[in-house]
């Protein structure tokens, strides 16, 4: 087997691993916002699930590597910004800096493929779009489009088409079946972002 089972096992772990970090990560960005909540016991153990699963799935597709570590990483910071957007509809700095700071670090010293023309492509396309819906008043605020550049320089251009057709058809699922309120309603509402490219991003990284 190209990727045997004791990897899978092990990242799976380690995905577990950043789900017992992610709790006290998100404790510490939404204290220093003045929020002092801890994560709810049925969400952890659905996060810790989730974290398992793609952390698996990495150990398949990357193994034990740099590009394995690189992915874990970002599965933290990801797993980080889709909770707290979707429960405070906040996205920290901190989170946005991190998934530059991984993109740059582990592709500048070649641990990950790397392209700056096409990580920079992807930061203009995504910012670009999700800027001018927040300008016309769209219902998105500033920290979806810091991450948004985030992600499209971590995944490059190419990389940001594929993560923006993802986000674009989670966000659909999510006005249609999702939401208890009428149609009309759901698009005067600010939707939380941040999960859905926290998931792109994740998913395109990874696949």
């Amino acid at each position: 087997m190209d990727r045997p089972w004791f990897t899978m096992t092990l990242c799976a772990m380690l995905g577990a691993a950043s789900a017992v970090a992610v709790r006290p990560i998100c404790a510490l960005l939404l204290k220093q916002r003045g929020i002092t909540a801890a994560m709810p016991r049925r969400h952890f153990w659905v996060l810790l699930g989730c974290l398992s699963a793609a952390g698996a799935i990495v150990g398949w597709r990357a193994g034990i590597s740099a590009r394995g570590v690189y992915l874990l990483l970002l599965l933290c910071a990801a797993a980080c910004t889709f909770y707290i957007d979707a429960i405070y509809r906040v996205i920290p700095n901190e989170l946005v800096l991190a998934v530059l700071g991984l993109a740059a670090v582990f592709g500048l010293t070649g641990a990950v493929k790397f392209d700056i023309v096409s990580s920079l492509l992807g930061f203009a396309l995504c910012f670009a779009l999700f800027f001018v819906p927040a300008v016309l008043g769209r219902k998105i605020g500033a920290g979806d489009v810091k991450f948004a550049a985030a992600v499209g320089f971590a995944l490059g251009f190419n990389g940001s088409l594929y993560a923006i057709a993802a986000m674009g058809a989670l966000v659909l699922l999510y006005v249609l079946f999702l939401q208890r309120v009428p149609l009309a309603e759901k698009w005067k509402t600010m939707i939380p972002m941040g999960p859905f490219l926290s998931l792109a991003l994740v998913v395109v990284s990874v696949l």
